[in-house]
């Protein structure tokens, strides 16, 4: 007997059997966050996506001059999120008990799947919302008694019970509402009595650093290189908007900022766009990079090397090594995930930079968990022509080694031909070292010859050390630049040689002499060595 299948309008209509149980509210709220720091990255995408749509109005009430802002504040256990952005009206506020419920628009606004704004419940004893939008004159409060759920949830299943989602969360939360001056517009939410096991969420340290790297912050203003970066970002991606972040910490409201410091030293940013294949006129993604520096020959110049910042331990030091993906601001995965998706070879390179992949092709989604793309055919585009930036970023850290070991070398032969320069203006050099020192020249000729500079000032420098080479070498052929040595009337004089031996010693010197008179400086080392060796014996 064939299926019998069902159109939709002929479902029995009376079949109301419930498809979502109480305990995947709590497997959801628990699992999908591994980091508990990423329930923070939730709320602050929300409020970002709050502030965005209420910056689209604001320009339409001239009253209303207040900052933009988002602030982070820790009270005793709890965690308080605010924003002054466009906030939730009253038919808003039954929506947030609903479990994957959002009507935003995928590839507008930075969170659109419904799951994060109850994200709170897996760490805390309760969430709380208090909201009201331009307009309403009520201030709205919501509350979800967390603690409480997972409890009863945990004491069902030990019973063998299944109870249907909806009736738990309605029987654990609550909402109710004040009066308030209708032209108030914001979102406070609380995170309250966090768990022990997430104390990170109560770390002031830790949110400014982990703000700072995932949010959508500005650059610090002392940042040497923040602001060029910032108005390349604001030309190549359009939703490039940073929002003012603050976290209290010691009584005060301090700012966040990318992770990037003046204390650091890095090169001047450089830049690639990731442009359509079918169409080159659409931007895919825009990356900004940069490498750590060290200042000579008169400016900042890249030293390769994994990029690093100050830190105790190797991975302090090393946290922000490698690029990283950003949509609407916020990053998506770590500095591993560009590496795995774009580095096919000398993946060991990619650490050596820093810096941002921007998302502009919207149809490029997040995972749930914000670890990676959803897999589909813009995600494919992106990773196959992103590839670009490996080949520069390896190219150019081949440029970088050749050109740091260029100077290095030309700085180490330079302090060896100074030495030595100065021992000559010293008549400091036997005669019998100048086929030594000729020597070393000839290999110095050779090193530097071996390699050039793409960076033209490292080029004039190794150029500069050459001739110095060349210099001393014209030198060492000037008797008036050498040491006097003792002649061989000295030293038949200072061992007071018989008359006899006098002679004998003469005609082997004149011998020696004519021996090596193609090779003058072997003939100089030769003669020191006898000298050497008749002064130890006699002397």
């Amino acid at each position: 007997m064939a299926d019998v299948v069902l159109n939709r309008d002929e479902i029995d209509p009376e079949d109301n059997e419930e498809l979502f149980y109480a305990p995947a509210v709590q497997i959801l709220s628990e699992d999908l966050y591994p980091r508990k720091l990423e329930i923070v990255r939730e709320y602050i995408q929300n409020a970002s996506d709050a502030l965005d749509d209420w910056m689209k109005i604001s320009e339409f009430i001239p009253t209303d001059r207040s900052e933009p802002q988002i602030r982070v504040s820790i009270q005793g256990k709890s965690l308080l999120i605010f924003d002054n952005g466009i906030g939730m009206a009253e038919e808003d506020i039954p929506k947030l008990k609903r479990v994957a419920y959002s009507e935003k628009k995928i590839g507008e606004e930075a969170g659109y799947k419904g799951i994060g704004r109850l994200a709170g419940i897996a760490v805390a004893d309760k969430l709380k919302i208090t909201t009201t939008t331009y307009g309403d004159p009520k201030l709205h409060y919501f509350e979800f008694r967390a603690a409480e759920m997972r409890q009863y949830i945990s004491e069902q299943k030990r019973q063998g019970k299944n109870e249907p989602a909806s009736p738990v969360i309605q029987r654990h939360t609550r909402t109710w509402w004040k009066d308030i001056d209708p032209a108030e517009h914001c979102t406070l939410v609380e995170i309250h009595n966090i768990k022990d096991s997430c104390d990170e969420l109560l770390d002031p340290d830790v949110l400014m650093e982990y703000i700072g790297d995932i949010g959508p912050v500005d650059f610090a203003p002392d940042f040497e290189h923040g602001s060029l970066i910032s108005d390349n970002l604001r030309i190549m991606v359009p939703d490039y908007s940073p929002k003012p972040i603050y976290l209290a910490r010691d009584g005060k409201q301090v700012r966040v900022y990318k992770p990037f410091t003046k204390e650091m030293k890095v090169a001047p940013p450089e830049f690639i766009d990731i442009r359509d294949p079918d169409n080159a006129a659409e931007v895919l993604a825009y990356c900004w990079y940069t490498s750590n520096a060290d200042e000579f020959l008169g400016k900042m110049r890249a030293t390769g090397k994994i990029f690093s910042v100050a830190g105790e331990k190797v991975a302090e030091r090393r946290r922000f090594a490698g690029l990283v993906y950003k949509l609407f601001g916020f990053s998506i995965g770590d500095r591993y995930l560009p590496e795995r998706t774009l580095w096919t070879t000398a993946r060991a390179r990619a650490p050596w930079f820093t810096g941002e992949i921007h998302i502009v092709d919207k149809n490029v989604q997040p995972t749930t968990s914000r670890s990676d793309f959803i897999e589909n055919a813009a995600r494919t585009k992106l990773y196959t022509q992103a590839q670009r930036i490996s080949l520069v970023l390896n190219s150019k850290a081949q440029t970088i080694s050749d050109n740091r070991n260029v100077f290095t070398d030309a700085e180490r032969i330079r302090k060896k031909l100074e030495g030595v320069k100065t021992q000559l203006d010293n008549k400091q050099i036997d005669r019998s070292d100048i086929k030594v020192i000729k020597a070393e020249l000839e290999k110095s000729f050779r090193k530097l010859r071996k390699r050039d500079s793409t960076d033209k000032e490292i080029g004039n420098f190794q150029k500069e050390v050459r001739r110095l080479a060349e210099s001393i070498k014209d030198d060492l052929n000037d008797p008036k630049k050498l040491k006097q040595g003792k002649s061989v009337s000295d030293l038949v004089k200072d061992l007071d040689m018989s008359t006899k031996a006098r002679k004998v010693f003469q005609i082997v010197m004149e011998a020696l002499q004519q021996h090596y008179s193609e090779d003058k400086d072997e003939y100089h080392v030769v003669a020191d060595k006898i000298h050497k060796a008749l002064k130890d014996k006699y002397d």
